[in-house]
């Protein structure tokens, strides 16, 4: 239940038609993780804290530096060297104390991921790194938890809902390992990073899985592209192998050396 104050904080929220108190209780009782605190990660961490969701996770091993703060304005001068995912959570309390916000100073791994995933509802992985993305992948299939990605490179965005039953085919799913070929020409990685692209994928990304809580359609099974260079937008449907996902949940994970992950040693603090 909303207390008063909550009612009057999420008032304008509440007023728009077809969100109502009902779902502003949804987003309360709702518990997503975030992996990656970084351009991507941090601004979707926010609007979903401003939005009224009642738990959030941020998994992030990485410290805030100079050169990223133009698409992280998360974080300030003052907090440069300092773990992400602490300063993340500190920032998302004082923009928003009804909610719970738990720092994870961890990469995500095989050895630790069902672990962590098994107390959220959904996940959303920012880590913009593919084979974090396989991790996520087979994690969430193996706890049959819905999950979003997403990457930004250069003008060309994408993400898309993964393991997520679709209305219109009755339970159907799609993971990110039936798709992944499909992002591979909008992956460049010599190309830098604009803070307005981050930002602006980020807010779209939010929108879509404000709308999933909600129950509306448009998330689930369906890959989103957006060229900000020439202001194209496609939203197409996700591939479903399901020998391939059956596959994957028999076997459970690999080892971070199968799946080719670089171990970094948890966060000393």
């Amino acid at each position: 239940m909303l207390s008063e104050k909550e009612l009057s904080r999420y008032k304008h929220p509440i007023a728009v038609p077809g969100m109502g108190v009902a779902f502003q209780e949804k987003l309360k009782a709702a518990r997503i993780l975030v992996i990656g605190a970084g351009g991507l990660g941090s601004p979707v961490a926010q609007y979903l804290s401003a939005a009224g969701v009642g738990v959030i996770g941020i998994a992030d091993y990485g410290t805030i530096l100079e050169e990223d703060l133009h698409r992280q304005p998360m974080y300030n001068m003052q907090d440069l060297r300092k773990h992400k995912a602490k300063m993340a959570t500190s920032r998302l309390f004082s923009l928003n104390p009804w909610n719970k916000h738990f720092p994870f100073l961890v990469q995500i791994r095989p050895d630790n991921a069902l672990q962590i995933f098994s107390s959220f509802d959904l996940i959303v992985d920012c880590s913009q790194h593919r084979i974090t993305h396989f991790v996520v992948n087979d994690a969430c299939l193996a706890l049959n938890k819905p999950f979003v990605t997403g990457e930004v490179h250069n003008w060309v965005a994408w993400w898309g809902g993964f393991n997520m039953p679709q209305q219109e085919a009755a339970g159907r799913v799609a993971s990110y390992r039936c798709n992944d070929f499909k992002v591979d020409d909008l992956r460049n990685f010599d190309a830098g990073a604009l803070g307005a692209t981050h930002g602006a994928t980020a807010l779209l990304m939010v929108n879509e899985i404000i709308k999933f809580v909600a129950g509306v359609p448009g998330l689930a099974g369906k890959l989103h592209t957006f060229n900000y260079l020439h202001q194209k937008f496609e939203v197409t449907d996700l591939n479903a192998d399901v020998a391939g996902m059956a596959e994957v949940k028999a076997r459970g994970l690999l080892t971070a050396e199968e799946y080719g992950l670089e171990v970094v040693p948890d966060v000393e603090d």
